[in-house]
């Protein structure tokens, strides 16, 4: 028995060096060659491309950090600002006040000559949220411009 598992194991191993004999065969080296070099090259070039991406983040992200402290800078000076223009029109408004109580009868001439609009009647806006300025608070009565002008906000 130990001859006929002998014998078949050498029939199933020729037959299966004689498979992979000829499969071998069927591959032509050449072209096998020819492959693993322009796999070689394809990789080559994706390193480099990916060297390439990897400085272009760098650079980016440098610049946006750059780009981001000068925005935050900016529009600490933008909100500055307005506090400082909301500040000055406060002390305006409280002028005027003052100006008005003070000497009612000059303020209620200044403001019939040149048609002065208080707070009380609201923002110069128009139907499309633009603002207006009036024409007419500018000028005396009788020379009144006949064109309103109007600035988007």
């Amino acid at each position: 028995m130990d001859t006929i598992n002998s014998l078949t194991e050498s029939m199933v191993h020729d037959d299966a060096s004689m498979l992979a004999s000829s499969l071998i065969e069927q591959v032509n080296t050449e072209d096998i060659a020819s492959m693993v070099y322009i796999q070689r090259d394809m990789l080559a070039r994706f390193e480099k491309t990916n060297e390439m991406l990897i400085n272009f983040n760098m650079l980016s992200l440098s610049r946006y950090e750059a780009t981001l402290k000068q925005f935050h800078k900016h529009t600490g000076l933008l909100s500055d600002m307005k506090k400082d223009l909301d500040t000055v029109f406060k002390r305006i408004r409280l002028l005027k006040q003052r100006l008005e109580k003070t000497y009612p009868e000059a303020f209620s001439a200044c403001s019939s000559v040149y048609n002065i609009v208080s707070e009380d009647e609201g923002d110069d806006t128009d139907d499309n949220g633009e603002s207006e300025l009036r024409a007419d608070s500018c000028y005396p009565p009788d020379s009144k411009p006949s064109v309103t002008v109007t600035s988007p906000r």
